[in-house]
């Protein structure tokens, strides 16, 4: 079998079904047939008869290889061998009955079917032949194949090494977010929440089927908006066969990174294990069992930008900018005050401020803080360096993956078969640091420890009453559990570096971070905010489904119910340790209206006299957590009213019960028309916020399927999926999560502590203050300047969310016309058209953006500030919007014959949506507007849109050797013989430009600025950093200076850079006993050495960087990597 078999989205999790017409040598249709399906390697056998159409189906069949036969009286039997039956078809088997005795029987051996004839879903299946000789990286992942699907995205990488410890892959299909797929082991729930990846992935080896649905019109199963993914694994059968594997991968054959100019990062890479299935009780009960290990020593090479010496000796002149004291001032009368501990004014002066001579801070003014601080990061290390991208270091990241599946399938009688099926996975992780203990940049500052524990398991039985009423239940629970800590989790390094008031205890263990904005790689030093954490997840899944057939039609119903829990300990805002940021207000010139220049030399300066704009602490005092029921139950009809049409009619309904925490005070909802916060189970209050719950979610799924002939099908359809709630923050306000921290009350002054001291690194933290949780479940006070201690209030400058209380499901409305066409020797031709329709899609809407821009103050232009002061983001969860999406889809695929496996896939397609963010590596799934001054703009081409997007996967068995044209004999064929090459070969189109400005003269907070076009678009081709040359011509852009007025542009426009992409294997199977055989294998990923360049730099406003590409996609940088691998098969 092969990918680009034309398959329904989500019609039978773990079965199949097996129809067809019998008839006579004249083309009539006999009634009362006997028609019998034997499964050839486990002996199962299921019989039915004819109806009046002569027509049979065989629903819920396990996926196998049938004998089909059919008899009747006066005929001879008509047999028709070895018919693959996938998971999630409709295999077509038309016999014919020869006048005859019934003793004599006609055999025919059966040949893959090449058409779709009986189903209108567009789709793809992905054979186990496929997974395993094909060439995959990333951790021999299934999902890499996933390319090779029309309409989706490539399969890339999201997240941090620890939260996504499975290395989970991500795509994008038909134009939707990732949150719109569905991911499913062998039917069963494998849906990440939180971050939208699958819980588990089985080896490579263990795989028998990937089922990936796209366009889903059978009613059975929902959250069909993008793609339904579904794996089978292997099952035993009355044979005993395995494999033991290992693949190896060494920097040594690999090639350097396109913009590293240090060695090669060492790595070894092994991935060994083995599988073996077989008979317990031969036709009865059948085991299978694999076991994988990981052992994953990587080297990581990073480019960052630390300060330079100059820098370090306080010389700033090389910024650009003024560089102003916050202690001086020409004026008194002007300045701001703060208080320091004993309540004297200090003056800081950021309206008549005086600059630095020369712009060079005198070393008697730097904090002693700052010179340990600097002592820890390493100086500048490539030739000439310039302000950034100036320090290069190899690193190591050290994984290992321990997992294992067991299934067993018991066939207690023909009419009764169970399935179980249980799999477990371990990762521990150690990513070390950059600058050692200290922490540092590389990673956002995810660097650190970790360890992932997973679990999934399922319980299926399908007994059949009669040919013609069947049932299959389905159990099924996924959970993991993942656990990270920053690398010096348990020191006391804040408290030995002399910032004091940090390490209390275990939580806030560690070094706390130093975060210098505007062109430093962040944090300098110190770790991830979201470090430490401890989450886990559980999915609970019952299903059953039952089907009547009865005469030409096939009812199908059914019941879906899950549970969904989300449990989390994290701190993401500040970090349990604290984190001072230095920005560059505190030593630039502000007045009332504006603020002079600033540069990075400004944020450094901050940093050496120890003058912060920001400074926090996270303090967790209730863990975040989620509760949710969801029920679903639907109806359709499978209707052949003629022998060359077929119609699927099906209504699904869903219900999405309000979500709830574990325990009271777990949510918190802001409330914006009275500025309150309303907690969750207390006072009175419902756990679940009060949030309506509708019933009223419909889903109707029609499809049909017209052959013209054999050799010809039309297939069309229309079908309405639902997806879920798409957050997983949700109303973890606070007090949720609760921070000690303190900012800039006037610009471009200090911030102060609650005690009126002036916060700095040389203050350290004061003692952490949990706010009491008011007994009426109501927050309704604005928090002092400065805070009071212990009293719960609303902060003016604090972000909070606010749940929408009618909050709708979105939905996609879906639709496809195809036509598919089976060509000579084996060639067959799909074109298609494929178009979808998002309704209520979410966005993160904030409900105190500007309302219009501004000269000087934004307060009253910000409803919510002009109400009550409120200075923060105030997310509403979520907006309603909408999407749109139309392609072409076509295929040219060869089946196996002539040892040949082809699939080419083409795409063109255009994308629109006000949530333009969408994911392929370099976007998220996020939905915040870019313009609120005129929402509309928002409506564009999504980040991920490729125009063009080809692709290709060849197996080829090399015709030489026993069997084949040439080299068939004596040493020839021992040296020659047996080998086979694969490719899987990528070319598309770049993604949308993200083009921005600096929005300081718009001044209009929550709306993005873009430049002014002045000039035609045109590619240069530039590559790397200044003084390289600009990949576009950038005097075709100009930023804007003048107050109020906004760029002519959209966000996302032109084309970036194409990408290019060949992988290749080779391999031979040496034949060393009967059913004893060797496998060697090379495997070259990104063969040609072909740079994957990301994006240009679109920020108008950044006269040194515009237009220039400093790096490659993340988990893509193009660079020729080597596996070699050995496979003993028996």
């Amino acid at each position: 079998m092969l990918l680009g078999f034309s398959a329904p989205a989500m019609g039978q999790a773990v079965n199949a079904t097996l129809l067809g017409t019998v008839m006579d040598a004249s083309g009539a249709a006999v009634a009362e047939a006997r028609v019998t399906a034997t499964e050839m390697k486990t002996g199962l056998s299921r019989s039915t008869t004819t109806n009046d159409s002569g027509n049979y189906a065989f629903a819920d069949l396990p996926p196998g290889q049938y004998e089909v036969a059919t008899e009747k009286q006066g005929f001879k039997k008509a047999v028709r061998s070895a018919v693959d039956v996938v998971v999630n078809t409709d295999t077509r088997v038309n016999l014919t009955l020869e006048p005859g005795a019934i003793t004599e029987s006609v055999v025919v051996n059966a040949e893959t079917p090449i058409l779709q004839t009986d189903r209108a879903d567009v789709g793809a299946k992905i054979e186990s032949r496929q997974v395993v000789d094909l060439p995959l990286g990333n951790n021999r992942n299934f999902q890499n194949l996933l390319n090779l699907v029309p309409g989706a995205t490539r399969a890339h990488r999201v997240h941090s090494e620890f939260f996504n410890a499975q290395d989970s892959l991500s795509t994008e299909v038909n134009g939707q977010a990732r949150l719109f797929n569905n991911l499913q082991i062998e039917g069963v729930d494998d849906n990440e929440r939180t971050g939208l990846l699958q819980i588990y992935i089985p080896p490579a080896e263990a795989i028998q089927t990937v089922d990936v649905g796209t366009s889903n019109y059978t009613a059975e199963f929902g959250r069909a908006g993008g793609a339904v993914t579904n794996v089978i694994l292997k099952s035993g059968t009355n044979d005993y066969h395995g494999a033991a594997y290992e693949f190896n991968r060494i920097s040594a054959l690999a090639a350097k990174p396109f913009f590293q100019t240090l060695a090669k990062a060492p790595t070894t890479y092994n991935y060994y294990g083995g599988n073996v299935g077989g008979p317990i009780l031969r036709n009865k009960l059948f085991f299978f069992g694999d076991f994988l290990r990981i052992d994953d020593s990587r080297g990581k090479f990073d480019i960052l930008a630390v300060p330079r010496d100059d820098f370090r000796s306080g010389n700033l002149g090389a910024g650009g900018t003024t560089i102003y004291d916050p202690y001086q001032t020409t004026d008194a009368t002007h300045a701001t005050l703060a208080l320091d501990a004993s309540g004297k004014p200090i003056p800081v002066a950021p309206a008549n401020r005086t600059p630095f001579p020369n712009n060079t801070i005198p070393a008697s003014r730097f904090s002693p803080l700052a010179l340990k601080i600097l002592a820890l990061v390493p100086h500048t290390n490539v030739t000439n360096p310039g302000l950034s991208n100036n320090y290069q270091q190899n690193t190591r990241f050290l994984k290992n993956t321990t997992a294992f599946d067991t299934k067993f399938d018991f066939n207690r009688k023909d009419n009764d078969r169970f399935a179980f099926r249980f799999s477990r996975a371990v990762q521990s992780l150690n990513d070390q640091p950059i600058f050692g203990l200290a922490g540092g940049p590389k990673g956002g500052g995810f660097q650190g420890t970790g360890e992932q524990h997973v679990q999934s398991g399922a319980l299926n039985h399908t007994h059949v009453f009669s040919p013609s009423l069947i049932v299959e239940t389905r159990v099924g629970v996924s959970h993991y559990r993942n656990i990270a800590h920053n690398s010096d989790f348990g020191s006391k390094a804040s408290d030995a570096l002399g910032i004091t008031g940090v390490n209390l205890d275990a939580f806030t263990s560690g070094l706390t971070g130093i975060d210098i904005q505007n062109g430093f790689s962040s944090p300098m030093v110190g770790y991830s905010a979201s470090l430490p954490w401890d989450r886990g997840e559980t999915n609970i899944n019952a299903v059953t489904n039952w089907t009547k057939i009865h005469r030409n039609h096939t009812f199908k119903w059914g019941v879906d119910v899950r549970r969904l829990r989300d449990d989390l300990v994290q701190a993401q805002t500040f970090s349990p340790r604290g984190v001072f940021r230095f920005g560059t207000s505190t030593t630039a010139l502000v007045t009332s209206n504006t603020t002079s220049a600033t540069s990075r030399g400004n944020n450094f300066a901050a940093f050496l006299i120890d003058a912060p704009t920001e400074v926090g602490r996270d303090v967790s005092v209730i863990s975040g957590s989620w509760r949710e029921t969801e029920l679903f139950s639907y109806g359709q009809d499978k209707w052949q009213p003629t022998s060359k049409l077929t119609l699927d009619l099906g209504l699904r309904w869903e219900l999405y019960l309000p979500p709830s925490p574990q325990h009271s005070g777990g949510y918190s909802n802001y409330d914006p028309p009275t500025n309150t916060l309303v907690l969750a189970g207390i006072g009175g209050n419902p756990l679940n916020l009060g949030r309506d719950t509708s019933y009223h979610y419909f889903g109707p799924r029609f499809g049909l399927a017209y052959r013209f002939t054999e050799q010809f099908v039309l297939r069309g359809g229309f079908g309405i999926s639902f997806e879920p709630f798409p957050n997983n923050q949700y109303a973890w306000n606070y007090p949720v999560r609760q921070a000690n921290g303190t900012n800039q009350v006037t610009a471009g002054a200090l911030p102060i502590w609650p005690s009126g001291q002036i916060a700095s690194m040389g203050f350290g933290f004061p003692s952490p203050a949990p706010a009491a949780l008011p007994s009426n479940g109501v927050i309704s006070g604005v928090c002092q300047v400065p805070p009071v201690p212990g009293v719960a209030c609303i902060g003016l400058n604090s972000q909070y969310n606010v749940v929408d209380k009618n909050f709708q499901q979105p939905y996609v409305e879906s639709w496809n016309l195809a036509l598919e066409r089976a060509l000579p020797k084996n060639f067959v031709l799909d074109v298609a058209y494929v178009g979808n329709h998002g309704v209520d899609i979410p966005m993160d809407y904030d409900l105190n953006a500007a309302v219009a821009a501004s000269v000087g103050a934004t307060c009253p232009q910000r409803p919510l500030c002009a109400l009550f002061g409120r200075t923060a983001a105030t997310d509403f969860l979520f907006k309603p919007t909408s999407s749109n999406y139309h392609a072409l889809q076509t295929r040219f695929n060869h089946r196996t014959g002539g040892g040949l496996l082809l699939t080419t896939s083409y795409t063109f397609a255009k994308a629109l949506a006000y949530r333009s963010d969408v994911g392929d590596g370099g976007g998220n799934d996020g939905g915040s507007p870019s313009f609120y001054l005129n929402f509309q703009r928002n409506y564009m081409v999504v980040s991920n849109n490729r125009k063009h997007t080809f692709v290709q996967s060849v197996v080829y068995d090399l015709p030489f050797g026993k069997g084949k044209p040439l080299l068939h004999s004596g040493w020839a064929n021992w040296v020659a013989g047996g080998w086979q090459v694969s490719t899987v070969m990528t070319v598309m189109s770049g993604r949308p430009l993200d083009f921005s400005a600096s929005g300081t003269a718009l001044n209009a907070p929550g709306t993005r600025q873009t430049p002014n076009q002045v000039g035609s678009f045109r590619v240069l081709g530039g590559i790397g950093p200044a003084p390289n040359g600009a990949w576009f011509d950038t005097s075709a852009f100009t930023a804007i200076n003048t107050p109020q007025m906004a760029g002519n542009m959209s966000r996302f426009m032109f084309a970036g850079p194409r990408y290019f992409n060949l992988d290749a294997a080779m391999f031979k199977r040496f034949p060393i006993r009967e059913r004893i055989g060797l496998e060697i294998r090379a495997e070259a990923f990104s063969i040609t050495n072909t740079p994957h360049f990301d994006q240009p730099n679109g920020n108008a406003s950044d006269a040194v960087g515009f237009g220039h590409i400093t790096g490659t996609i993340g988990g893509a940088d193009g660079n020729r990597t080597m596996e070699l691998g050995a496979k003993l098969t028996f």
